[in-house]
């Protein structure tokens, strides 16, 4: 419910401050007062379209700014994806510089205007003769029916079993797309994957090849290396051990002479020790290394082999190529096992689908069966607003493909004249019964719904005197419980509300400004006489005055 409005250099509005409450809120003015430029201003908090040249005189900003309390809108998850805190009372302010920069607010935090937008448009419902979309969409004719044949939880479970189905046909889809590109390389991938595995490759194996392989191909000059050095250290004329070991006697015979001779007799010893050591594994290499072509050739076919898979596929070393064996595999194993994925799928789709159509005939049948009742209903409410001849019909037609409102076209035909054939509401409507036909479906909702401020301007075109009344009477109703606003020029609909406030104007130092007051009752039964009978008021147009504020 919308409890404040303020308004600063917008048009020609200077300053304005309102306070309001809920049921039904009359606004009225003389032709060019200003009436337009309050719904231009209320249009600008909840997110349309503005420019610069809505800014006042010589001002530097625009601003509108309202209060709403939110509490029973249920729009807390708003709140929470958006990111914003969440109060049962809401301020959406609009800024607009004489630049033309615009900036929106919700309760202090700067937000796009598509999300002002958003939730503004869940705050307040503007209603003009010009601006009956709403009965020429589908969807809100489909969201009257089913507010009326309360299908809430039946539309849940219809969305959520329709999600369902079309999740499980694109996975599949998807995998019957993949399945044609997968068979088209399978057979190539199972015989590189194939010449992997049959290769048994093991990590790091390539260094160790190319070590054996040199190995191999120099165990001549290896051995004859190792041979030679053995024998120059051991056994050969002059052979450093025999010439180390003669020196470690002498040493030790002169030590008794040259105490010094002691230490390095043993330090000489540790020498043929290492020299010997030395000897024996030079021995053992000699003895043990010996020219095999045989395992030569192996060896570098191992290699050849290897390096031939590494240049294939495009890797640097074994380990890629195992890891490219892996992919493979499993690229393979898809195939392998596409029949039983797409076999667990379309079982999953044909249960789905299944799901799918009962959530729809439980939907199709729950509308059917309220439909007789909505027209009743409608019927009901048209009479009570001067539209007794009125014949409606709710006319259902299967869809080719189930849409998010359901497996059926819905459409509302309407006649208002006898005799004459039946179609859809926007074709044969006048402007008048465009209005009373909002006013009884917005009736019929408030019912179900938590609705936003309504707010009806010139609902009273093409209609007077007691089918007036009654169009009042029906948003006095429609008040109880929600907040209604109407812009009217009759006194009948003026009388039944119940606040009242005129939009007027004036001129002060050349400006011209518009401005909007609460009446007070001696005011209101004033304003009511000149709606009646003109500026010039009459003891008669004052009783009646009187008597409609009664009446009410």
């Amino acid at each position: 419910m919308l409890k404040s409005l303020r308004i600063k250099n917008y048009a020609l509005i200077h300053e304005l401050d309102l306070r309001l409450e809920g049921g039904l809120l009359i606004i009225t003015g003389e032709t060019g007062a200003g009436k337009s430029i309050l719904l231009g201003a209320l249009g600008l908090v909840i997110g349309e379209r503005a420019d610069s040249s809505v800014v006042e005189g010589h001002a530097s900003k625009c601003v509108v700014e309202a209060e709403f309390d939110v509490s029973a809108y249920g729009l807390k998850p708003f709140f929470e994806e958006h990111e914003l805190d969440y109060e049962s009372f809401c301020i959406l302010r609009r800024e607009i510089s004489v630049q033309g920069k615009s900036r929106a607010f919700i309760n202090d935090t700067p937000v796009s205007i598509q999300q002002l937008k958003e939730l503004g448009e869940q705050l307040i419902d503007i209603h003009t003769q010009h601006e009956t979309l709403s009965l020429k969409d589908r969807s809100y004719q489909v969201q009257l029916v089913d507010a009326f044949a309360q299908n809430a939880a039946l539309l849940r479970e219809y969305r959520s079993a329709l999600q369902k189905r079309n999740t499980l046909k694109k996975q599949l889809d998807s995998l019957l797309a993949r399945e044609s590109d997968w068979k088209s390389e399978y057979d190539f991938n199972l015989f590189q994957f194939r010449e992997l595995k049959d290769a048994d490759l093991k990590e790091g194996e390539e260094s160790e090849l190319e070590i054996e392989l040199e190995r191999l191909e120099h165990a001549a000059d290896i051995a004859r290396t190792a041979f030679e050095g053995a024998e120059g250290i051991k056994n050969s004329d002059g052979a450093a051990l025999v010439v180390l070991r003669m020196l470690e006697h002498q040493l030790g015979q002169q030590s008794k002479v040259e105490p010094r001779f002691e230490s390095l007799k043993e330090r000489l010893r540790s020498v043929n020790i290492e020299l010997d050591d030395l000897a024996a594994e030079l021995d053992d290499i000699a003895q043990n290394t010996q020219a095999d072509e045989n395992r030569q050739q192996l060896v570098s076919e191992r290699l050849d082999r290897i390096n031939g898979l590494l240049k294939k596929h495009r890797c640097t070393d074994s380990a890629t190529l195992i890891s490219r064996m892996y992919e493979l595999e499993d690229l393979t194993a898809k195939v392998e096992s596409i029949e039983e994925e797409k076999a667990k799928l379309q079982v999953e789709l044909d249960e789905s689908a299944t799901a799918l159509e009962k959530a729809a005939t439980a939907l199709r049948e729950s509308r059917q069966k309220a439909a007789p009742g909505l027209v009743s209903t409608l019927g009901s409410l048209l009479a009570e607003v001067g539209m007794p001849n009125t014949r409606m019909q709710v006319e259902q037609v299967p869809r080719e493909h189930y849409g998010p409102d359901g497996p059926d076209e819905i459409s509302l035909l309407f006649s208002s004249n006898p005799g004459a054939p039946l179609q859809p509401v926007n074709k044969v409507a006048s402007g008048g019964e465009l209005s009373r036909l909002m006013l009884c479906f917005k009736s019929v909702l408030a019912e179900s719904l938590a609705l936003p401020t309504l707010i009806f301007d010139e609902i009273d075109t093409g209609i007077s005197g007691e089918v007036a009344s009654r169009v009042g009477q029906r948003m006095r109703k429609l008040s109880v419980g929600h907040q209604v606003v109407c812009i009217t020029h009759l006194p009948q609909i003026a009388g039944c509300g119940d606040a009242h406030f005129r939009v007027y104007k004036e001129v002060n130092d050349n400006q011209t400004r518009t401005q909007m007051i609460r009446l007070t009752d001696a005011e209101r039964v004033e304003e009511l006489a000149k709606m009646l009978s003109g500026d010039r008021l009459s003891d008669s147009a004052i009783a009646n005055a009187k008597e409609l504020l009664r009446a009410n």
